[in-house]
């Protein structure tokens, strides 16, 4: 009789690379042989390799997809705060000063916001005045905040401070962008009855590299530090940030904003005496935006014959100019300040009866 041929384990086989062995038992019958010590132990060893490798790559690649997705919300972060502080500087009627001070150094920025009434634990970059749209009830209504008591001063503009300190505990590190002010409403409208919010996180993991890249030319007044900074020219805010995505990646991000509210330069302060007895009129004007290169142009208005004319232009702080025409003609004077291509609001009106 022609032997049958042995039997394979065709599965084992291709998991293990292993043939099966087969003999002639003496009866004649095939039989196929089990599995020795050695052989289980080394499929045992390639079995708990494989899973290995393969638990490696899935946890490899689940890391991969994490750290992925960090990045892509840390991005996201600091695009939202980006452009939410592009936003109030667009609504903004002052930026980095007040109606007597300018922010030009951090020396000058703590003496404004003192002036005001505030402080700020980190270094303040940013002080914005932004108005308030709302109706401006005299007593605050019961369902609010501040329920019948008058709103919180100054009640026609939100005071907004930004800036920058190492994050706390609880927000990734090295610094965070902080903000104090009224926290505005989803349509972005201010309610003048809500109280400021005192150190609400922006955003955090902002770096704490300087930005050398962040171009400032005259007359423009850099403020900030490491990883936010702004640029200010007049209504003009040119906005640096950079955010530690990693210990290897920085992302940064520039744009310029501009005030839509009006001119934020500060205005020229004129004094003006008349000499008893005589038509000469002694002028001067104070400026608290310094500059070498500042150009003051005074202007003198003649209102009854409506004749304007500019008596004087350069860098000095006073000058002296006589009335000429009919008596009885008022003239009336007024200064402004230029610095490069940036002009300031006209100064407040001195006017004499010839």
């Amino acid at each position: 009789m022609k032997p049958i041929k042995p039997m394979t384990r065709l599965g084992i086989q291709l998991l293990l690379g292993l043939l099966s062995v087969s003999s002639d038992h003496p009866s004649g019958k095939n039989k196929t042989q089990g599995f020795t010590l050695i052989e289980l132990l080394i499929a045992a060893a390639i079995i708990g390799l494989v899973i290995s490798l393969a638990g490696f790559g899935v946890v490899t690649a689940t890391q991969s997809n994490k750290r992925t997705e960090a990045i892509a919300a840390r991005r996201y972060d600091l695009s939202r705060a980006f452009d939410f502080i592009s936003n109030e500087i667009r609504m903004a009627t002052r930026i980095n000063q007040t109606t007597a001070l300018t922010a030009t150094d951090s020396a000058s920025m703590a003496n404004l916001l003192t002036s005001v009434g505030l402080s700020v634990p980190g270094i303040p970059v940013l002080y914005l005045e932004v108005p308030i749209t709302s109706n401006i009830p005299t007593i605050c209504p019961a369902d609010g905040p501040n329920a019948g008591a008058p709103p919180p001063q100054p009640t026609t503009y939100d005071l907004v401070v930004y800036d920058i300190r190492p994050s706390s505990q609880d927000w990734l590190g090295p610094n965070s962008i902080y903000r104090y002010g009224r926290i505005p409403k989803t349509d972005g409208t201010i309610d003048p009855c809500s109280d400021p919010v005192a150190s609400d996180t922006l955003v955090d993991a902002i770096s704490d590299q300087i930005d050398n890249s962040s171009n400032c030319p005259t007359p423009g007044i850099l403020m900030g530090a490491e990883g936010f900074q702004v640029c200010v020219r007049g209504s003009q805010v040119d906005l640096f940030m950079r955010s530690k995505i990693s210990s290897v990646e920085i992302h940064r991000l520039s744009s310029t904003a501009t005030s839509r509210t009006g001119n934020s330069q500060v205005a020229p302060f004129l004094n003006a005496t008349r000499q008893p007895g005589t038509n000469t009129v002694n002028l001067s004007w104070q400026w608290n935006t310094p500059g070498t290169d500042t150009t003051f142009a005074v202007t003198k208005e003649v209102t009854d014959a409506k004749q304007t004319t500019e008596i004087y232009n350069g860098s000095n702080l006073n000058t002296v100019t006589q009335m000429t025409g009919s008596t009885g003609d008022q003239h009336c004077y007024t200064v402004t300040a230029s610095v490069g291509t940036i002009t300031s609001p006209t100064s407040n009106k001195a006017c004499f009866i010839q």
